[in-house]
């Protein structure tokens, strides 16, 4: 199996039946856009209160590691946004899985995403905002637009092509969120100051 363009070293596949085993309801890629908009807005402690909060209402198998599987998720997740590699990738399906599940999936992470960004920095993208955080508003508006995505019956059974490219999406995608964790870097000192 090939990773897709929008795999990370984390095994979504097996961290996806992981979870689900344990009762977690939440799609995987809309948890990781979450972690990942919550980091970019407010660092770790922030991902990881996003997570409690969007599993709070589920029960979950206590043995099944799911803890340690999501908080290696959002170290994971972290290291990846931080890196001066810039080897961030969206957790998304491999190009193995059909192209219905990937869009899917894609549309999962953004509304994630925006849900993470939302939760730990609200008026981030407002229009009296300074020009780059202006440019975020612009992002957020492209990602509200892919977590609509999704395909038609003719386009889910083969009978006509997408009329979009999948693979420039997501690294549309991958950039976009690099540059948003780059531009809120003095919101995430102003967080890490106030937890302190």
């Amino acid at each position: 199996m090939t990773p897709g363009p929008g795999s990370t070293a984390l095994d979504y596949a097996a961290l996806r039946d992981s979870l689900a085993s344990a009762g977690v309801v939440v799609a995987l890629a809309e948890l990781h856009g979450g972690i990942c908009g919550a980091l970019c807005a407010g660092a770790a402690s922030a991902a990881e209160r996003w997570v409690r909060d969007s599993l709070a209402d589920q029960e979950l198998d206590s043995a099944a590691g799911v803890d340690d599987s999501l908080q290696e998720l959002v170290s994971a997740s972290w290291r990846m946004l931080d890196g001066e590699e810039l080897a961030f990738r969206p957790l998304l399906p491999t190009d193995d899985e059909p192209l219905e599940e990937q869009v899917q999936a894609l549309a999962f992470w953004c509304h994630g995403f925006l849900g993470g960004v939302g939760v730990s920095a609200p008026d981030v993208g407002a229009a009296n905002e300074a020009a780059s955080l202006a440019e975020i508003g612009e992002i957020l508006a492209d990602f509200a637009e892919i977590s609509r995505a999704g395909m038609s019956e003719a386009e889910a059974a083969g009978e006509d092509q997408p009329d979009f490219a999948l693979a420039e999406l997501i690294e549309y995608v991958r950039v976009s969120v690099q540059l948003v964790f780059e531009e809120l870097a003095p919101r995430r000192a102003v967080a890490a100051r106030d937890v302190h």
